[in-house]
């Protein structure tokens, strides 16, 4: 087995020499690789007895402490920085948002977004029809970051987007409308991220 030559490190402000043994292969037992199998078997053999147990005789008057939930009885807690469905936020007095400004259509990687905008009589647009091809989505959150008025954001919801036919994942803006109250904390997070510089 060659040797690489030793490497001599100094630090500032410490004056003692230290030499660094560099080897490059592997002695003969490294390269039986039985230690690493016999270690990685018992780390699976451990996990896999531990969760049978606690599944089959949880600790009585306590919460099972496998992570193993029961889905869908059990719904995993979802940080607040997953990228879920994007939903369109609507105002307390009802109306969306949503100027129909055609950034997040423009931005999309995909071409899922597809907006028809009209004025009210105040003058003031929104979206006559807002389309969401959920089938195209790739959930990049583009939508939600070039967003000026955070009219659309990435939502926790997920589970409705297991379907079999594709026309149920077409959302128009009725099923993309939800209640500022249900997205403040997702709100409350992008306008912490997007205010500093990320880059």
């Amino acid at each position: 087995m060659e040797k690489t030559p030793a490497v001599i490190l100094t630090t500032p402000g410490n004056t003692s020499i230290k030499k660094l043994q560099r080897r490059g292969g592997l002695t003969l037992w490294e390269k039986l690789y039985l230690p690493e199998i016999m270690r990685g078997m018992y780390v699976t053999s451990r996990h896999f007895f531990l969760n049978l147990f606690g599944f089959v005789f949880p600790p009585r008057g306590q919460k099972r402490s496998i992570f193993t939930i029961y889905y869908p009885e059990e719904i995993p807690p979802v940080p607040v920085a997953f990228r879920g469905r994007p939903v369109l936020v609507q105002n307390p007095d009802g109306k969306e948002r949503c100027v129909a400004c055609g950034l997040c259509e423009a931005i999309c990687p995909a071409r899922c977004i597809s907006i028809l905008g009209a004025e009210r009589d105040n003058q003031e647009r929104y979206p006559l029809e807002y389309t969401l091809d959920m089938s195209r989505c790739v959930f990049c959150g583009f939508c939600e970051e070039v967003c000026p008025k955070e009219a659309i954001v990435m939502s926790d919801m997920y589970q409705d987007l297991a379907v079999y036919d594709r026309q149920e994942l077409v959302f128009d803006k009725a099923k993309l409308l939800v209640s500022v109250e249900k997205v403040q904390s997702r709100l409350d997070y992008i306008r912490k991220i997007y205010a500093r510089w990320n880059y």
